[in-house]
């Protein structure tokens, strides 16, 4: 076959574009340090490695989500312990001034120092992480806390113990189950009444979820001589008397006799469940308490300082009044949402996500009065800053000491369980970092180099990219060889 010399030229030049397309091959993959520059390199690789980098931002997004939530966890973590702290200093403080045998006591002297105590609380729960609170929920760029600058006069409470809570609890019918409820009204924890003052000069003790009246001593002592009798919980012939609720209330009266009771002999027996049942008490004791205190921070109203209730017994002309205290209150500026900063595929699980305490985790939702939202607690360790001011010692060696244990354990349960999500976020950190290192080893795989391998071979294509010039004058005419060499 004749080779004509149009041929040998044709086939001359692209061996050399051929060796200077291998060539520029070389020096792009020098340059990029990588394999892949644009998918016609590879298609199969390069759809692979399209994928790896997909990982490879979203594992660092989540890291940095999982980094910021242990940070900022780490932060509040370190506002909790401060604030327990004081809290230990703060029961230390009341246990001594409760000991009443203690004859230095100066309750006015011990009240400025636990004062101060919540002060500084106060200022810990308004920590912030990068301007923005650690403690106010989703509300974060508001200040949590503040403490009144003026005093207000809130009811007193009586906190129960857990052998008065049974004896004073009822029992009814929920979900077709005889069940023993707690005495008193359940809130943060704990079981509580109101403390009235009778006009016979004797305390007395209010009920709100049913509105029946206790003497001091009944609530105190008195019930336990009724266990010894047999009798395993209250009646209606151990109340002086009873408050009326609301026209409407289904909460109406306890049985009569111990036999009443043990067959649940209420107005309304039965429940569906124990969220209709529970539904209806805390309806009951709003409808009562908010005739008669300020549901925003507890303190008494008009309507209960004029409450004058007489005639509760028969034949008794006593009249009744309630108790209050004047002290300090905080209130929460802040919101219960939690913020989310999600570490794992699927869709955000405020429980397992959140990395956030809010005013009601740390110090409760509500108190009796249906009040202090996100500062039950706090408000209640005023209560006893104002006792002790007043130099109550009887009322801090009972009241005092619980509710200010209480307040502590209440705090605990926050710090467990956001140490619970720390360590998963820490955890979660770790887990993103190893998948990082195996991402990354993908990566590397599918479209990294041999930095050595390359070089070596850019070199050797540029040499035969050199060396087909060097021979073009045997392949091209002269002019055209003289040209490119």
């Amino acid at each position: 076959m004749r080779v004509s010399s149009a041929m040998m030229i044709n086939n001359y030049i692209n061996a050399v574009n051929g060796n200077y397309a291998t060539q520029a091959k070389y020096v792009e993959q020098n340059s990029t340090q990588q394999k892949l520059n644009r998918p016609s390199d590879d298609p199969v690789d390069y759809a692979k490695y399209l994928s790896y980098t997909t990982d490879d931002v979203e594992n660092s997004q989540y890291t940095s989500n999982a980094q910021s939530a242990v940070s900022w966890m780490t932060a509040s973590d370190n506002a909790l312990t401060n604030i327990y702290q004081q809290f230990k200093t703060f029961i230390e403080q009341t246990n001594q001034a409760a000991n009443g045998t203690n004859q230095t006591f100066d309750g006015s002297s011990t009240a400025t120092q636990l004062l101060s105590i919540l002060q500084e609380t106060v200022s810990q729960a308004n920590s912030d992480q990068g301007g923005r609170y650690l403690f106010s929920g989703q509300s974060d760029k508001t200040q949590p806390f503040t403490m009144s600058t003026d005093k207000v006069q809130r009811g007193l409470t009586k906190t129960l113990d857990e052998n008065q809570s049974a004896f004073f609890g009822k029992t009814v019918s929920i979900g077709g189950v005889a069940t023993k409820v707690d005495g008193g009204t359940q809130v943060n924890g704990m079981d509580q009444m109101l403390s009235l003052k009778g006009s016979d000069g004797n305390d007395y003790y209010l009920d709100p979820s049913t509105g029946y009246v206790f003497s001091k001593d009944f609530v105190q002592s008195g019930y336990k001589d009724k266990i010894s009798a047999g009798q395993t919980s209250v009646t209606a012939d151990d109340a002086v008397g009873r408050i009326t609720l609301t026209s409407n209330s289904t909460l109406a009266d306890l049985p009569k006799t111990a036999a009443d009771l043990a067959a649940g002999n209420l107005n309304a027996t039965a429940y569906a469940d124990e969220g209709t049942y529970e539904s209806l008490t805390t309806n009951v004791r709003k409808d009562f308490i908010n005739k008669y205190f300020n549901t925003t921070n507890g303190a008494i109203t008009d309507a209960g300082k004029a409450l004058q209730t007489t005639g509760l017994s028969a034949g008794t002309s006593t009249t009744f009044s309630f108790n209050t205290v004047e002290q300090y209150v905080v209130s929460y500026a802040g919101d219960d949402n939690k913020i989310s900063m999600v570490k794992l595929n699927g869709g955000v699980d405020t429980t397992r996500d959140s990395v956030n305490v809010t005013g009601s985790d740390m110090f409760g939702d509500s108190d009796i009065f249906g009040a202090s939202h996100g500062t039950a607690t706090l408000n209640d360790m005023l209560t006893v800053v104002a006792e002790m001011d007043s130099g109550n010692q009887n009322w801090l060696s009972s009241d005092g000491i619980t509710l200010a244990n209480n307040a502590s354990n209440y705090l605990s349960e926050a710090q467990t369980g956001l140490a619970s999500r720390s360590s998963a976020y820490s955890a979660a950190v770790t887990t993103l970092n190893d998948q990082n290192t195996v991402i990354q080893g993908n990566i590397t795989d599918v479209n990294g180099i041999n930095v050595a391998e390359v070089a070596t071979k850019l070199l050797t294509a540029q040499t035969i990219y050199n060396i087909s010039l060097a021979i073009s004058k045997n392949v091209l005419p002269g002019t055209i060889a003289d040209y490119l060499s």
